[in-house]
């Protein structure tokens, strides 16, 4: 078990990060899917498109539209309020519960995901911090009891 605290948090392990983020992937791609169910095109359609350069930009529009409506709700994304996580500045300890500043940071989480940076970085990182948290200074951690 992860022992390391800090501002009064016990660190989210690199483990219970990794479920919560493929939790929320699998939400989301079953929504995506829904839409396109809707819209009247073919789930092999979704599986089968080839990767073009506008994703990347869906993407980033995606992670500011999360990160500004999760963010100031669950104090993190999806992935983080069913583990019972939060974002926190690395810096004061406070929780990271601005819209402005979790669509940023969702929107480099979803862009650099496309490089594996971010999965790659945290199993070498002592904070459990992945590229996206060291370029927002934020933390993962589990919350209190009481909160």
């Amino acid at each position: 078990m992860n022992e390391i605290k800090t501002h009064g948090y016990q660190l989210a392990s690199k483990g219970k990060r990794f479920i919560a983020s493929l939790v929320e992937g699998i939400i989301f791609i079953l929504l995506t899917m829904g839409i396109y169910l809707i819209l009247g095109k073919s789930v092999s359609e979704y599986w089968n498109s080839d990767f073009e350069l506008i994703e990347i930009v869906y993407s980033a529009i995606t992670g500011l539209i999360v990160g500004a409506i999760f963010y100031p709700m669950f104090i993190g994304n999806l992935g983080h309020r069913i583990f019972n996580l939060k974002v926190i500045s690395e810096e004061t300890g406070k929780d990271y519960n601005k819209a402005e500043k979790g669509a940023i940071r969702e929107c480099l989480k979803y862009v650099l995901g496309y490089l594996l940076i971010p999965i790659i970085w945290i199993l070498w990182d002592e904070k459990n911090q992945n590229l996206y948290d060291k370029l927002t200074k934020t933390l993962v951690v589990e919350k209190n009891k009481n909160e």
